[in-house]
């Protein structure tokens, strides 16, 4: 039996919209947030083929005695603002969610 492979089809990102992807280190953040800035590039010459521009975006809460785990409780409703502090990054498909 073949493992199951799950992977975002090209046809499904557009510029704009917003992404979702798990960090290596879920003790650090429980999600990273981003804003696909650019088309994915289809041509399988490149070497960025089936990759996509990323901007990131960062949750803003008030308090500085805030921790990790209480930063990311409610985040639904907190405020989000790009982080313009990180350049975009291109991201491969697959690893979108």
């Amino acid at each position: 039996m073949k493992p199951l492979t799950i992977y975002m089809p090209i046809k499904y990102l557009n510029v704009g919209d917003f992404v979702l992807l798990k960090p290596h280190d879920l003790n650090l953040v429980p999600f990273l947030m981003g804003r696909v800035e650019g088309d994915v590039i289809k041509n399988e010459e490149n070497k960025y083929f089936k990759m996509v521009r990323i901007q990131w975006w960062v949750l803003v809460k008030k308090g500085s005695n805030l921790d990790e785990q209480h930063l990311y409780e409610d985040c639904w409703r907190g405020k989000w603002k790009c982080n313009l502090v990180d350049s975009q990054q291109c991201l491969d498909i697959s690893t979108i969610f």
